[in-house]
């Protein structure tokens, strides 16, 4: 009887493990097709951030007041978040599709050997600053509440905030916001 009994506890334990096993098989199946921000209004002054100044990638100082006029599409991300390195070359590709009528500036939350190693490692046709702690407070000055990365902002060449995303962005939710802000290509 007792022998019995082992069996049929085996056997449920053996079910239970399987039962878990597809389990995380089902939720890293669903887990790895890319979930997409949805659009935020954000009613938030750029003044902040024009004001700010942050590394580049070799090391020289940059005034984010250089890209004031521009379209842009702001992206704070961070070497250690799988969603902005996802999003990374769709974002190139928005910057090498539209070079002449926005700039894709990605802002890294991490310090300038990181940003620089990943630079290096995973190279983009748009700018990468190195902006480290103050990277949040400057997501902030524009709207991130949540101070979640990737978060991505488009601002209009009047400094307005247009669009904002917390979570992971494709070229194709980019491009949606963008309509009418740039001239059809040939």
């Amino acid at each position: 009887m007792r022998k019995l009994q082992n069996k049929w506890h085996f056997a449920l334990l053996a079910l239970g493990i399987m039962l878990l096993i597809s389990l995380i098989q089902l939720i890293q199946r669903n887990s790895s097709e890319a979930v997409l921000a949805t659009p935020v209004q954000v009613h938030a002054s750029t003044e902040a951030f024009f004001a700010a100044n942050v590394l580049d990638i070799a090391g020289k100082t940059q005034a984010l007041s250089q890209w004031r006029g521009k379209l842009l599409v702001i992206n704070f991300w961070a070497t250690w978040c799988a969603p902005c390195r996802e999003e990374m070359p769709e974002l190139d590709a928005l910057q090498k599709a539209h070079a002449d009528q926005l700039t894709v500036l990605g802002i890294s939350l991490d310090d300038l050997a990181k940003t620089q190693a990943y630079a290096q490692q995973s190279p983009v046709s748009y700018p990468l600053l190195a902006a480290d702690v103050e990277g949040m407070a400057l997501s902030a000055s524009l709207g991130n509440i949540k101070s979640v990365v990737p978060y991505t902002v488009i601002i209009d060449s009047d400094g307005k905030i247009l669009r904002s995303y917390f979570g992971r962005v494709s070229e194709a939710l980019l491009m949606d916001s963008l309509q009418g802000l740039l001239s059809p290509k040939p």
